[in-house]
């Protein structure tokens, strides 16, 4: 069953955190746009090398719940002028050095400019060569991901290999059909959400009219308190989905608030 969301967004609590530019002529078109916002949102993010301490160009700044994203430029810095008031996760990545998601505040209270150190990642010897049945991940979250799929135990899952064959699909799509207890809803201009299919409203009361049992999602760890537009969210980003319908099956670490709804976890792809 697919509803339309009407009036539930507003219900839904949002807080600051951070989504990017979009790249090539989208950039010029945003930056038109946003030319007489306030002050505020010319915050600044720079990126630096965790060992040297060197500014790092060319790192992109993806906003994970919409897709857009920026890259910093030869002095490791990224203006975040074109970014939307409330909030996004953020992830950093470039080649070389592990990615980062991290939550980023864009309101009159948050003005200073941000630092991110990132660290350069593992790498493999000359003339190596690695064959594995399996991905073998770098950060043990990953890992731990990885595991309780492997367990089945109390959720539904969607493995690295099953995600890297649905790549051309909206995640939407992708996570709708195949982790029960999902259900999809509809906003005003076409957004996809999730709720719990087992209990679409928060309060039922006379019915559910109008679906606001909001799953909770983490992003490599992160809870996002912004709404998450899955059909602008790509397979291509994830290396493993995690669902729970309640707090009852849900990994104790992300069993917090209001959880009844149930639990989304998503991981992000190492490389």
């Amino acid at each position: 069953m697919r509803y339309t969301l009407a009036r539930c967004i507003p219900l839904l609590a949002l807080s600051g955190v951070v989504a990017a530019q979009s790249p090539a002529s989208s950039t010029v078109a945003a930056h038109d746009a946003t030319r007489a916002q306030p002050r505020y949102r010319y915050r600044l993010l720079g990126v630096f090398d965790e060992a040297t301490g060197a500014p790092i160009d060319s790192v992109q700044v993806e906003d994970m719940l919409s897709g857009t994203s920026s890259v910093t430029s030869s002095t490791g810095t990224v203006s975040l002028f074109f970014l939307p008031d409330g909030g996004s996760l953020v992830r950093l990545r470039k080649i070389g050095y592990e990615p980062q998601t991290m939550m980023v505040a864009i309101a009159p209270a948050d003005t200073t400019p941000l630092t991110m150190l990132l660290a350069k990642a593992p790498q493999q010897l000359p003339g190596m060569t690695v064959k594995a049945a399996a991905p073998t991940y770098h950060s043990w979250r990953l890992e731990d991901a990885e595991s309780r799929v492997k367990s089945h135990a109390g959720g539904s899952f969607i493995d690295e290999a099953q995600m890297r064959k649905l790549d051309n699909e909206t995640l939407a799509d992708v996570l709708g059909s195949r982790l029960p207890g999902l259900m999809p809803v509809q906003g005003v201009h076409g957004e996809t959400y999730f709720v719990s299919s087992r209990q679409p409203c928060s309060k039922s009361m006379g019915g559910c009219v109008h679906p606001d049992c909001f799953v909770r999602l983490y992003i490599d760890g992160i809870l996002s308190t912004a709404a998450a537009d899955y059909n602008r969210m790509s397979p291509i980003d994830y290396a493993i989905a995690e669902f729970y319908p309640g707090p009852a099956t849900a990994p104790i670490e992300y069993v917090s608030g209001n959880t009844n709804c149930g639990v989304l976890l998503l991981w992000t792809r190492e490389r």
